[in-house]
Formats: structure tokens, C-alpha cells, sequence
């Protein structure tokens, strides 16, 4: 068998799933109605401001 060395590039993944949880987390928090619109923004934006940073960096 061979095996095959996969190099995972952990800034972009982390990037990646940090943007997603924040779409997630206003999601539930907004069907539960516990957070202000202006924090619901602020979150989002940052969430999309990660997947910026991860389509951004160089793939290894």
C-alpha cells in the first residue's frame, strides 16, 4: 500500500469552521431570540470576514 502524505492547511480550516459557527451561533441565537440585531450583524460580518481571510491564503 502506499500512503499518501496530505498536508491539511490549518489556518484556512480553522478560518473556515470559525465563519461557519459564527453563521450557525445567530442562527439558533436568533430562533431563540436572545441576541440584538446589532450583535447578530456584528457577528455575521465577522463570520464572513474569516471566510474572506481563508479563500485569501495561498493553498499549500
Amino acid at each position: 500500500m502506499t500512503e499518501e502524505n496530505n498536508k491539511i492547511n490549518h489556518p484556512k480550516l480553522i478560518c473556515t469552521a470559525v465563519g461557519f459557527a459564527m453563521g450557525i451561533a445567530v442562527f439558533v441565537l436568533s430562533l431563540m431570540q436572545k441576541i440584538e440585531p446589532a450583535s447578530a450583524i456584528t457577528l455575521l460580518a465577522l463570520g464572513a470576514a474569516l471566510y474572506g481571510v481563508a479563500l485569501l491564503m495561498p493553498n499549500k
